[in-house]
């Protein structure tokens, strides 16, 4: 079953990427390429460390002291990570990579602790997010002082909804979040009975995967902060990405600005984040970010179509990825 995914994961990145190579433009790419020259190779090379976190942050998950946990290296989980995130990338609401992963550790972890390990890494991947947008809204106000009042009351606002997503997150560590999640699908209507059904008659295995992520917290507290951290972190290293796309063009552009731009940019992609694969919400993004700071607006087209060019390199390498077998430890 499993290797049967993997030919439809590398068959639909092949056609994905295709497809995004077509409406970007291939002339297109090959001006930019031209005009960025050589700093695409840091550009590029910010999302080895910016993955090798992510595949840190989930490795403190698993690595419980279980003989189990032990299978699993850091090599595989940075190839899964990337494959992970370029199936993201290819699949509606940016879920494909999360089902992918648990398959491909249920081997070495079981059932029950693939899921809830790639159930913690996703509640910490947004809970950083959350974080990292937080703490930026302080550096719009005190920073940009010119900035309007309304402006100044929206990005208060999204502070306010950051501490309370934060809460919420904190929430669902403690308690776990996947019976309270099938009880609330059970109202859907269609699918509805059958969700019942099967919560149900697996309460059992449900309820222990929910015991499995509220152990993180409860009982593992550093290893729970040091997760968020490392994954914390992971936000800050992408910003470079921007900082190196700006020198081409000769623009002054300091980490701070950076960051911020990547902030209202991943921002506005997450609010749609239904938009099939992003495509017009992460340019939009970049071209009100630098607006919003000052920067012309060409700067924001560049950098929108620059990620997308990174964005074409990382699928393709996470789709070689898929297909490619892993050495287990023995």
């Amino acid at each position: 079953m499993l290797k049967k995914f993997k030919n439809y994961f590398f068959l639909i990145g092949v056609l994905v990427l295709l497809f995004m190579a077509y409406k970007l433009g291939f002339d297109t790419i090959y001006d930019n390429l031209k005009k960025t020259g050589w700093w695409f190779v840091p550009i590029f090379g910010v999302w080895i460390f910016v993955y090798l976190f992510n595949a840190w942050s989930i490795n403190i998950i698993i690595t419980d002291g279980t003989p189990e946990a032990k299978k699993v290296n850091t090599w595989k989980l940075l190839r899964l990570t990337i494959s992970a995130y370029a199936i993201n990338y290819m699949t509606p609401l940016s879920i494909g990579g999360e089902p992918y992963k648990a398959l491909k550790l249920k081997t070495d972890l079981g059932g029950h602790k693939a899921t809830s390990s790639v159930l913690l890494y996703v509640m910490m991947h947004y809970v950083s997010h959350f974080f990292f947008w937080l703490i930026s809204i302080p550096f719009f106000i005190f920073l940009m002082p010119e900035i309007s009042g309304v402006l100044q009351m929206i990005l208060w606002a999204v502070f306010i909804a950051c501490v309370l997503l934060i809460l919420w997150g904190y929430s669902v560590f403690r308690k776990g979040v996947i019976y309270s999640a099938l009880t609330v699908a059970t109202k859907f209507p269609f699918f509805g009975k059958r969700i019942k059904a099967y919560r149900d008659k697996n309460r059992h295995h449900l309820d222990e995967m929910d015991k499995l992520i509220s152990d993180l917290y409860i009982n593992r507290k550093k290893d729970f902060y040091a997760s968020l951290i490392v994954e914390l972190i992971s936000r800050y290293i992408s910003c470079f990405e921007v900082y190196f796309m700006a020198i081409p063009l000769g623009f002054e552009m300091g980490f701070i600005e950076a960051y911020l731009i990547v902030s209202i940019t991943t921002l506005i992609a997450n609010i749609f984040f239904f938009a099939p694969m992003q495509m017009g919400t992460r340019e939009g993004g970049f071209v009100l970010a630098t607006t919003t700071l000052a920067l012309p607006a060409g700067l924001g087209a560049y950098v929108g179509l620059c990620t997308r060019i990174r964005e074409l390199f990382w699928i393709f390498v996470g789709v070689v990825f898929t297909k490619i077998p892993f050495k287990n430890k023995s």
